[in-house]
């Protein structure tokens, strides 16, 4: 297996701040709020939010923070069809699984984070990197795939299901079975259900006031969530009242098949990377479907194991509270 490592990117730890204009004071008060963003401890991720008056200010903060390092590892393959993988550890056991045996036979660009952790990881940043890399082969296809994932079908099967897809087709849906891939996402307004089991889990009473703060009216929720699987009919009636339009819509996730001609019409990009490490999916999955694309849904089969990488901790919700913000500020127009 022919492997070669690109150093795409310097750590921000081993090489001057890259914005020369900015003096050392804001180069320090960068890193104190985003020590306090990726904090573990609850209390100091809410602290982080106390420091921003307002959503512009947030975002503007979201928009300077530096991207991170990171690393290019390829594996030869067909490239044809290229996956590009974000990934904390090359040699971890979740992207060694992905090159022996998930999509062995491919050509795949790991996109390594530069440490681990690294305090600035941008996982839009680092899918972008490996894109804009795997564009330079000219590929019909580019597969894009979180580490944390388990075989199902073979390669082979996803190879058949792309070769049969018509040409007008840009985006392309796997299948889980967790209906990962598949579920609806609902933009709307949570009813009291809503904000009774969002306590229970411990979730709304910690974020409540950094919700009323920046002004959040309105929840992204996603039926995957909702168990046992009877119940999501009534997501719509019980948990959420989405908008009149433009406010269900089916999301990616963690695994999406795009063509070529698609991300050169992206702009050579899939993901907004202003996203800090959430919510970036969902932003891509909304614009696809607020515009004239042509997807489907093949017959191929790949399990997600779902947050062995990132966790799903409470820390990690509420960082996520800063997606959800400048997800309603970039589509405010739509939901008014």
């Amino acid at each position: 297996m022919n492997i070669k490592t690109i150093n795409t990117h310097i750590s921000r730890k081993r090489c001057p701040f890259d914005r020369v204009e900015k003096n050392e004071l804001s180069f320090s008060l960068m890193d104190y709020r985003n020590g306090l963003f990726t904090s573990n401890d609850p209390k100091k991720v809410m602290e982080f939010y106390d420091g921003f008056e307002n959503c512009g200010e947030l975002i503007q903060w979201m928009k300077e923070r530096p991207r991170g390092a990171s690393y290019i590892h390829e594996v030869e393959g067909d490239r044809d069809i290229i996956v590009v993988i974000p990934t904390a550890d090359f040699n971890g056991k979740y992207a060694v699984n992905c090159r022996e045996n998930i999509f062995r036979g491919l050509h795949m660009i790991f996109v390594e984070s530069g440490e681990i952790p690294d305090p600035y990881f941008n996982g839009a940043h680092n899918v972008n990197i490996g894109v804009k890399r795997a564009m330079e082969y000219n590929p019909k296809w580019i597969v894009f795939s979180n580490d944390d994932m388990y075989k199902i079908d073979d390669v082979e099967q996803l190879r058949i299901s792309l070769s049969e897809i018509p040409e007008n087709v840009d985006v392309v849906y796997a299948v889980s079975p967790e209906n990962r891939f598949s579920d609806q996402i609902y933009i709307g307004r949570p009813t009291f259900i809503y904000g009774i089991l969002n306590f229970i889990r411990g979730k709304k009473r910690i974020a409540k006031n950094i919700q009323k703060k920046f002004h959040l009216d309105l929840e992204i929720i996603s039926d995957f969530y909702i168990k046992p699987r009877f119940l999501k009919p009534l997501v719509k009636f019980l948990i959420v009242r989405p908008l009149k339009k433009n406010s269900t819509f089916i999301n990616i996730s963690s695994f999406g098949i795009f063509s070529s001609k698609f991300i050169k019409n992206s702009g050579g990009l899939i993901f907004d990377e202003v996203y800090i490490n959430g919510n970036e999916d969902v932003d891509l999955s909304y614009r696809i479907s607020t515009q004239s694309i042509n997807t489907i849904q093949i017959n191929y089969k790949i399990g997600d194991l779902i947050g062995k990488t990132l966790g799903l901790s409470i820390d990690r919700y509420l960082r996520g509270i800063s997606c959800t913000v400048y997800f309603f500020s970039k589509w405010q127009a739509n939901f008014e």
